[in-house]
């Protein structure tokens, strides 16, 4: 039997034309997949005779082909050179990837982020099905380094071909071909030997995650209604060297100031007459003074600014459709409590930069590229090259580069006193509920079997597929699992395949559909339970509340009775109008900030469908 370590011209050539040399003949070799992570990395070692150390350092950067019986079993790059090249033989080891894998995984993995989007939560499955299998509020800023967390709403993981090395996803039950061994195609051929059966832990009966949002619920503006008013004064020069400017508080700490306060013009107002009485006047007594007010227009507007930290705590509880036998009803585990990121920060569009962080290249910027920078957000509208510092105009051309566009903040109403109950907060919970999946069904895959199957069976087999196996001494005599692990070992004329499969312990129940009051995430049907929120301010209603005190005081009217009042008593007139200055009194109800105020939800699924590959109780 003829089995070759090729060299190939390219990771992606064909194989070559026949005949082939045997100074690459394979002693024996073993090819190993195992799903140990969320990247399965096929790996291959092939024992050849030495080539000596020059032979050695000129094939490192190759790709090989391990080829038996005219069959290609995997292709890969060796990963290095061995540490010792003293015997007659040596062993080399091959990784199935292709160059520049990393940057072809992480390039799969941004395909699937979906930052802010306008997501609609009764929209059909198919068109919110992405944007619930990923949330960048999970995450940090810039996630693209852990390929494997945008998997995480997702029950896959990321394998890449050992024959065609390129870079696919596998589901963590569901095998993408089912091989059906049955009795008869176990290597032993044997009814007294079989498959060894070993249980991990299960899923608990309840699987429990906690979501923690925090952010600063924000109202800020001037008011949609200006006042514009006027007032006939005699000290109307006082009024208006003391009237407020923009700016200028409404109160102490309460949260609000004057978005806009003008005078807008000063007339003439009708004259009044004061008698003046008295000894005191002399020759003037019982003669009168004539006075005239002044009619002020001024207009003003207010501006408020409040502030209120909050706090929202969900519980998502997951019941697992699982075999009664593994679990106490009343079990329950939290796998895991997320602080989601900032709310009111757009967390998904990257900081502008003059040169990539890596590779010291500068940067170039393409149309509709988004950036960050001078804490705005913008888009690229010419391709072009990084400038020295950021300039939103060519400084030489003054042609436009960046245009001004608004943030991708995923909480957009920064007034909103809740964040789980809108659109983006279902979003969240959604993911929240699928990342719960995904753990549980890793989990039910507790019934781990292990067996052998003929070479011409099991050289395809690899950890995107299933096998179906029968035997008296499994439970119920057969099971069905997603493959785990598969290794092909070649020993001179021995050739062998052993397989593991993980087996789901679920009671196979179909899922359910969602009724009334019920939502549904990826088949997953839950209800939430969701208490009204504690608003000491209604921050929708600031732009529009009116102002508590709104008056005059002291306005021409009171000024003439005062004058007038102290002319009868033989006093001064003149003196009392000036006693008795016009005064403009606005005030608001305080928008003081509290502690934070913190709201409890919850989310409880219907029991989720684990598809039963094994029987562990047949006899009931």
């Amino acid at each position: 039997m003829a089995r070759y370590l090729l060299p190939l011209p390219s990771w992606d050539a064909a194989l070559p034309a026949k005949p082939w040399g045997n100074q690459w003949a394979v002693f024996a070799a073993t090819v190993s997949e195992v799903e140990d992570s969320d990247i399965i990395t096929p790996v291959f070692r092939a024992t050849i005779q030495n080539p000596g150390i020059a032979g050695v350092v000129d094939g490192s950067s190759r790709y090989y082909s391990l080829v038996d019986d005219d069959v290609e079993i995997a292709r890969g790059k060796m990963l290095s050179i061995p540490s010792t090249m003293g015997g007659a033989k040596i062993e080399l080891e091959f990784h199935c990837k292709p160059p520049g894998a990393d940057d072809i995984l992480e390039a799969a993995a941004d395909a699937l982020r979906v930052g802010e989007v306008d997501y609609d939560p009764d929209a059909p499955m198919a068109e919110r099905d992405v944007a619930e299998a990923y949330d960048p509020l999970f995450l940090p800023r810039d996630p693209s380094d852990d390929p494997a967390s945008a998997l995480s709403g997702r029950p896959e993981v990321w394998r890449w071909d050992r024959k065609s090395l390129a870079i696919t996803r596998t589901h963590v039950t569901d095998g993408s071909v089912l091989h059906d061994i049955g009795r008869n195609g176990l290597a032993t051929g044997s009814a007294s030997d079989g498959p060894s059966l070993r249980l991990t832990q299960p899923p608990k009966a309840v699987t429990k995650s906690r979501l923690v949002a925090g952010w600063t619920q924000e109202a800020k503006g001037r008011q949609t209604v200006a006042f514009s008013e006027s007032v006939t004064t005699f000290s109307y020069e006082d009024f208006i060297a003391a009237f407020p400017k923009a700016g200028d508080p409404i109160g102490s700490n309460t949260g609000w100031s004057f978005g806009l306060a003008s005078i807008e013009g000063v007339a003439d107002g009708p004259t009044s007459t004061f008698l003046l009485n008295g000894d005191r006047w002399g020759w003037a007594k019982n003669g009168h003074v004539i006075c005239r007010p002044k009619v002020v227009s001024y207009t003003w507007c207010g501006h408020y600014d409040y502030r209120q930290q909050r706090s929202e705590y969900l519980d998502i509880s997951l019941r697992a459709g699982v075999q009664d036998v593994l679990f106490d009803d009343e079990s329950k585990e939290t796998v895991e409590q997320v602080s989601l990121a900032a709310l009111n920060i757009d967390n998904t569009t990257v900081e502008w930069t003059y040169e990539d962080p890596d590779t010291l290249e500068r940067m170039h910027y393409v149309v509709g590229d988004q950036v960050l920078a001078n804490d705005k957000a913008w888009a690229c509208l010419i391709e072009h090259d990084a400038t020295e510092d950021f300039m939103p105009k060519d400084s030489a051309t003054r042609e436009t580069l960046w245009e001004r566009r608004d943030k991708n903040a995923p909480m957009r109403d920064s007034r909103s006193p809740k964040f789980f109950d809108t659109p983006r907060g279902i979003r969240a919970l959604r993911h929240g509920i699928r990342r719960l999946h995904r753990i549980v069904l890793k989990r039910a895959r507790c019934a781990e079997i292990s067996f052998e199957v003929p070479w011409e069976l099991g050289r395809d087999i690899t950890c995107d597929h299933a096998c179906r196996v029968e035997h008296r001494h499994l439970p119920g005599g057969e099971a069905t699992g997603k493959v785990t692990s598969v290794t092909l070992q070649i020993a001179g004329a021995r050739k062998t395949v052993a397989v593991t499969i993980g087996c789901t312990v679920g009671d196979g129940v179909a899922p359910p559909a969602a009724g009334v009051g019920q939502e549904s995430t990826a088949g997953i049907v839950y209800t939430r339970t969701a208490p009204g929120a504690r608003e000491p301010v209604d921050a929708y209603a600031l732009a529009a509340k009116s102002p508590r005190v709104n008056t005059i005081v002291n306005n021409w009217a009171v000024q003439e009775a005062a004058g007038n009042s102290a002319a009868l008593a033989g006093q001064d007139p003149l003196v009392a109008l000036g006693t008795a200055p016009t005064q403009l009194r606005i005030s608001y109800d305080a928008l003081a900030e509290q502690d934070v105020i913190t709201r409890r939800l919850s989310a409880a699924t219907l029991p989720i469908y684990v598809p039963k590959g094994i029987n562990l109780t047949p006899e009931t």
